[in-house]
């Protein structure tokens, strides 16, 4: 089956965050908006099909993550990541962010130092602030056009007796697609300091232009016993409104600690009926459909990177391997931060994440959602070159 991308699928007056929720944070809801990062692209017809076969039953009562579903999580991360897990490895959670919140919880205590990798996901310092945790920084370097892992200061930090590391894997906002050498020496310095890893894989399925996701916790069994990973199908096959997602903990210590704490601490392990289904449809049924987005997700990013190289010089793009949210540098304007902000809503009339939110290094940059139909990209780009393209590089 060809699947169409280029389809526009109206979004508003559905209670969507991305559109109906605009105003709330650009003071309107009439911006082209590409910042919050789900999808424009229709749910893929197999987990429609799947959801409403359920309705056909009248009672929508208590259930129970039942085998199927951690036998669909299992395949999957074998088919697509080579990573062979046992089912009993596998807890749920309602979200990546609820999952990185209970880790907290679980094994850390209140001013207990976590380390992250800014600029990076933003909810990873509300998790670790709002737990009364402290944030130790350690953050990514940049290398020409691409972001590494600063190794040395990492030491350093892991020095001060971190208890966590919260990794990005792929990296958001960034767009690295780390290798296993990177991921293994990051791994191998937090087992020498006796730090957990939570690695956030839930961009895992979106390698753009066939880079290949490592698991980071594939590289060994003893790296497996110090990482928790966190995955979910929301991203790859948009389906973040059915609230589903997994935990997998090969350490059964620290599995048993995690669960206390969604059961018994937070009573958060039930899920709904409807998330179940959709990551089972998804996980069994998704290969050609992810397959096809890909492909059409690749030809959007090296088309917005070519378009911004060519046609707005003064901002920078970076190596891009993996998501569907581009990272831009907007710096060379000469304009301060709130300048670029102001000038993308009130000229350009588009909503982007703001750069700021991502942490250190994410000042005069903004991520943009690309995962859209092309026409809406074309539109953005215009969009930028009509208001950027007078400051010189």
């Amino acid at each position: 089956m060809k699947y169409n991308f280029d389809e526009i699928v109206g979004r508003r007056g559905t209670d969507c965050l991305k559109y109906d929720g605009m105003a709330q944070f650009y003071g309107s809801n009439d911006n082209l908006p590409m910042w919050v990062a789900d999808m424009d692209f229709r749910t893929p017809d197999f987990i429609i099909e799947a959801l409403k076969k359920r309705l056909e039953h009248p009672v929508l009562g208590y259930f129970n993550h039942t085998e199927r579903f951690r036998q669909a999580i299992a395949d999957w991360v074998l088919r697509r990541h080579k990573w062979k897990i046992d089912t009993d490895w596998i807890l749920f959670s309602p979200g990546v962010v609820p999952a990185l919140a209970a880790i907290v919880q679980a094994f850390t205590e209140p001013h207990d130092k976590i380390i992250v990798q800014p600029p990076v996901y933003h909810p990873f310092f509300y998790v670790i602030e709002n737990q009364n945790r402290t944030i130790i920084e350690n953050p990514l370097k940049l290398d020409g056009d691409t972001y590494l892992f600063d190794f040395e200061d990492l030491e350093k930090k892991l020095h001060q007796g971190a208890k966590l590391l919260i990794l990005s894997n792929p990296h958001n906002p960034v767009g690295r697609c780390w290798q296993p050498e990177e991921l293994r020496q990051l791994s191998e310095l937090c087992l020498k300091h006796n730090c957990i890893v939570v690695s956030d894989e839930i961009h895992s399925d979106l390698m753009i232009d066939g880079n290949k996701h490592t698991v980071t916790a594939s590289l060994s069994d003893a790296i497996s016993n110090n990482t928790i990973t966190c995955m979910a199908p929301s991203k790859t096959f948009n389906m973040a409104g059915l609230s589903t997602s997994e935990i997998i903990v090969q350490n059964e210590g620290h599995r048993n600690r995690i669960n206390h704490v969604l059961t018994d601490g937070l009573h958060i392990q039930c899920g709904n009926i409807f998330g179940d289904i959709g990551l089972i449809a998804a996980y069994t049924d998704g290969e050609e459909w992810l397959t096809q987005l890909l492909d059409y997700l690749t030809e959007n990013v090296k088309y917005s990177i070519r378009y911004i190289r060519e046609r707005i010089p003064v901002l920078k793009t970076f190596r891009h391997e993996a998501t569907y949210l581009l990272w831009v540098d907007f710096s060379g304007t000469g304009l301060t931060h709130s300048e670029i902000a102001g000038k993308l809503v009130r000229e350009a009339h588009l909503a982007l994440n703001d750069g700021s939110i991502f942490g250190r290094g994410g000042e005069k940059h903004f991520r943009i959602n690309l995962a859209c139909p092309k026409s809406t990209v074309t539109e953005a780009l215009i969009r930028l070159k009509k208001t950027f393209s007078k400051y010189n590089p």
